[in-house]
């Protein structure tokens, strides 16, 4: 375990922790739920010397339908909250079933949707002690040259593996950050970069503070399914997303998939969408599009 000195912040309000982070850079973290930061700093993984806390910021925890018929979702809210949800679970399916799926049931008390949504990427020569990274050449990760798991490929491949995004950016979810410059609101998928390294296309001092998913149309359904390891606790070798909407005929009229754990980011999948497009709904076992 590393042994650092932290600077502890409890902000009040949005502005004060914006305030915060951007007057310390590089050097701070926002603090949620702690669930991945916390095992961070102890391995090392990350060197913030200020914590800003969200705890005490109120109005950004609930769960809400919007006027429009959709969902509005406070990124400080649970994992097992939203988990849990009536409206969740009945206005979005998938991110139900995201949510339940994501570490263990002590951790979804504990983690925040927005923390989930912003995870760094993974690797198993990264997210080691640092004793143990200490004791070979260090990757492109934790600032050397060299990429254990590609070593042809001159560029960082760790691995974006949580659970939520997937389903998010399925049902085209848009998400709501608050930084020096204000607010803005980008589609889920916009948040990141598909670099290894750097994976959030965010600024440092910038918070995600919230979640919105647009009403699901007629004769439509998504789900999440996830595999891992282990039932419980595991990042997913792979999870995959669906929002399908049929046709009055039965027949697909569109689709939306979306996968995490196999890229540096959650990511659609474009030519299986459009392989869809016309079809039945493939029977359990089908094993070919076309």
């Amino acid at each position: 375990m590393t042994t650092i000195q932290i600077e502890y912040h409890a902000p009040t309000t949005l502005a004060q922790a914006v305030a915060l982070l951007a007057e310390h850079g590089a050097a701070a973290a926002p603090l949620a739920g702690g669930t991945d930061l916390v095992p961070a700093l102890k391995y090392g993984v990350l060197r913030a010397r200020h914590l800003v806390s969200l705890a005490r910021i109120p109005g950004y925890r609930d769960i809400a339908t919007t006027a429009e018929g959709g969902l509005a979702i406070g990124a400080f809210a649970t994992l097992a909250d939203v988990a849990r949800s009536p409206l969740v679970r009945e206005g979005c399916p998938a991110l139900a079933e995201a949510a339940a799926q994501a570490g263990s049931p002590l951790l979804r008390n504990r983690g925040t949707i927005g923390g989930n949504v912003c995870l760094d990427t993974r690797c198993w020569y990264y997210n080691q002690t640092e004793a143990w990274r200490a004791s070979r050449e260090r990757c492109q990760k934790a600032s050397g040259e060299r990429c254990y798991v590609n070593p042809k490929q001159n560029v960082c491949v760790a691995l974006f593996s949580a659970d939520t995004p997937a389903a998010l950016i399925a049902v085209g979810a848009r998400a709501t950050l608050a930084g020096p410059a204000g607010e803005r609101t980008v589609p889920v998928e916009a948040l990141y970069s598909g670099d290894g390294l750097r994976p959030l296309a965010k600024g440092e001092a910038e918070i995600l503070t919230g979640l919105v998913l647009p009403a699901p149309p007629g004769r439509s359904g998504a789900a999440y399914l996830k595999h891992s390891a282990r039932e419980s606790i595991d990042f997913p070798l792979l999870g995959v997303a669906a929002a399908v909407v049929l046709s009055p005929g039965g027949t697909i009229a569109s689709a939306r998939l979306a996968v995490t754990g196999v890229r540096s980011a959650p990511c659609r999948l474009p030519e299986v969408e459009a392989a869809l497009a016309g079809r039945q709904i493939p029977a359990e076992g089908d094993r070919e599009l076309g």
